[in-house]
């Protein structure tokens, strides 16, 4: 059951529902580190929730208590998650601190909606996350009959995942769990067959758009020559004559420093000129992302000189046949449902 398919969402400004504090601010290596303390030291890392180790008390300086969000400002930017135990934060680390009483579960329910709205809304060096954190930071989040956050449906929600085995709330640690083993998944390529990038796509099409031509907007995602986020660059509004249908591979055929990136996108988009994507009725999130996985070892062969718009449909790349030859879609889609965290797609 999807409970926040029966609510209307409503958009919250964060300073409405947390006091926003700019961190301690402490270099790690001028602390003492002591690998047996209950407190820990909190930075812009997107790993291990956080921390980047344990260290000893600061004199005259109380750390934040457990049950506080932290939020990268740099680094990892927009990395947030839910601290199990008290600690101090190193440089460009917000600390979110609840202005009413709320679960651990409905914390992680936020957690995660901060972590969407960073990944398309802010980037270094360009729109920074510090400077909207206190200011206009909005997230979208269930609400009561009277218009308030709707804090009971977010911890049903969240335990709802836990109990179907979607997250570790019980850890805090507001990171995902896989049923599948943690094994060695060898892979032997040796029945393998080869295939031009053209036989695997019924058609190709070639993006339309340029930053001039957008209008701002939040309801549409605008694709670019951007190796890292999948390509996003912004949102913008949604201009039908633009739009690309999603269920594709976007390959990067120019653009210097991405040139031989290719990225599955599951929703629709508006895509740059730079950008080109390959259609089939075959390809779904699975087989999508063990296609890109499997180009991603063609990307050292293009750069910006020896572009891939030239030689895409001719590149030559190993997959899965069936018996009869033809590339093995359902064999590629199993490959990553079984591996650790494949069943969290």
């Amino acid at each position: 059951m999807n409970r926040l398919s029966e609510h209307k969402l409503k958009e919250f400004l964060l300073t409405d529902i947390f006091s926003v504090d700019y961190g301690n601010k402490f270099d790690l290596n001028k602390m003492e580190v002591l690998p047996t303390s209950s407190i820990a030291f909190v930075s812009r890392t997107a790993q291990n929730n956080g921390v980047s180790a344990y260290v000893e008390p600061v004199t005259e300086v109380a750390p934040y208590p457990a049950g506080a969000i932290t939020v990268a400002l740099g680094g990892s930017i927009g990395s947030t998650f839910l601290q199990k135990q008290p600690f101090y934060t190193g440089q460009n680390v917000s600390v979110l601190l609840p202005k009413i009483p709320m679960s651990d579960a409905a914390k992680l329910f936020i957690t995660c909606i901060i972590m969407t709205e960073c990944s398309y809304r802010f980037v270094a060096f360009g729109r920074e996350l510090n400077k909207h954190i206190k200011r206009d930071f909005t997230i979208k989040l269930p609400q009561t009959a009277s218009g308030t956050p709707d804090w009971e449906t977010m911890s049903d929600f969240m335990a709802e995942l836990e109990a179907n085995g979607d997250l570790g709330i019980g850890k805090l640690t507001g990171t995902l769990q896989t049923k599948n083993p943690e094994t060695a998944n060898v892979v032997s390529t040796a029945a393998w067959g080869s295939f031009r990038i053209e036989e695997l796509f019924e058609r190709f099409e070639v993006g339309k758009a340029h930053a001039g031509m957008l209008e701002d907007g939040d309801d549409c995602l605008y694709l670019g020559a951007k190796k890292d986020d999948n390509c996003v660059m912004q949102r913008c509004a949604r201009n039908p004559d633009l739009v690309q249908p999603g269920n594709c591979i976007v390959f990067i055929c120019n653009g210097e420093g991405s040139v031989g990136y290719a990225n599955y996108m599951d929703r629709e988009f508006i895509a740059t000129t730079d950008l080109v994507m390959g259609y089939t009725e075959k390809l779904n999130k699975y087989n999508g992302l063990f296609i890109t996985t499997i180009l991603d070892r063609e990307r050292p062969k293009y750069s910006f000189g020896r572009k891939w718009k030239t030689h895409l449909r001719d590149t030559i790349i190993k997959l899965p046949k069936t018996k009869d030859g033809k590339p093995d879609w359902d064999e590629m889609e199993r490959r990553i449902k079984v591996l650790p965290y494949g069943d969290r797609i």
